[in-house]
């Protein structure tokens, strides 16, 4: 009897690109490598040796396109030890960290080219002055940000036979570096990257960069990535650990720069 894990990557693989094509995709090329009969015990009882996993190159390309198609991540930071009177923050906090959801997109690729980077992965942030997240930030704090597919989890299929569907087995990725403010844009390149981050968050031209009656002051940032954790999933099918950064910013949408993994793009993960 054949048993094949049905991967939870398929709906990451598989979903459409904002304001893009759908990219094709046969479930059985993805499980074409992790075929295995089916043991006399539960796979879970099994060795981390049990199935194949997908490669570190191609787990890292399923990263950038898990960038790609999130809108939003929890960005965590630490509060100022100690915390100042104007934080509106209990002083017992000073040094504590908290996690909060922001609003990302990738959308390097929208800058001129002198301040794209390269497209390499850096993901772009509306900051807003007077969030906890950059008043931390601007205290000193360091910074990651979190960005899973557990919110699509009725578009995933179980793991094993018989184990319900598993947020636990849906990918996802903790990116580490530090908050780069971009510089100010010219009236084309401030209109370019709006129409990148608008297409995920339509709401947030109330609060853009100088926007007439904004309830709030904000700006165009980007983490600038140093690290990356990748949880794939269940580590019997899955990757997780340390990713290779080179590899992280030498992705590209279509293709890789030349001597980064086997030259694919994101798009085709």
């Amino acid at each position: 009897m054949l048993w094949k894990p049905v991967f939870n990557l398929v709906a990451l693989v598989s979903a459409p690109l904002v304001g893009a094509f759908v990219i094709p995709y046969d479930p059985q090329v993805l499980l074409a490598n992790h075929e295995q009969r089916l043991p006399e015990s539960s796979p879970l009882d099994q060795g981390v040796d049990a199935f194949t996993r997908p490669s570190w190159f191609t787990s890292t390309l399923l990263a950038r396109r898990l960038l790609a198609l999130s809108s939003s991540g929890v960005v965590s930071t630490t509060f100022p030890d100690p915390v100042p009177s104007s934080a509106h923050a209990p002083s017992s906090v000073a040094g504590l960290p908290i996690g909060l959801r922001e609003y990302t997109a990738d959308c390097n690729s929208f800058l001129p080219e002198h301040l794209s980077n390269d497209d390499n992965g850096d993901p772009t942030i509306l900051a807003l002055r007077v969030a906890t997240t950059f008043k931390n930030i601007n205290a000193g704090s360091n910074l990651s940000l979190e960005l899973d597919w557990w919110d699509h989890i009725d578009q995933a299929g179980p793991v094993y036979p018989g184990l319900p569907r598993s947020p636990a087995a849906l990918p996802r990725v903790t990116l580490f570096g530090y908050l780069e403010a971009l510089p100010p844009l010219t009236d084309e390149a401030a209109t370019r990257l709006e129409q990148c981050f608008l297409q995920a968050h339509p709401d947030a031209k109330v609060w853009l960069p100088g926007a007439s009656g904004s309830p709030h002051s904000s700006f165009w940032a980007r983490l600038i990535v140093t690290h990356a954790y990748w949880i794939g999933g269940f580590g019997d099918v899955q990757q997780i650990g340390w990713m290779n950064v080179t590899e992280w910013k030498g992705i590209r949408r279509e293709s890789s720069m030349d001597g980064v993994g086997d030259g694919r793009g994101w798009t085709h993960a």
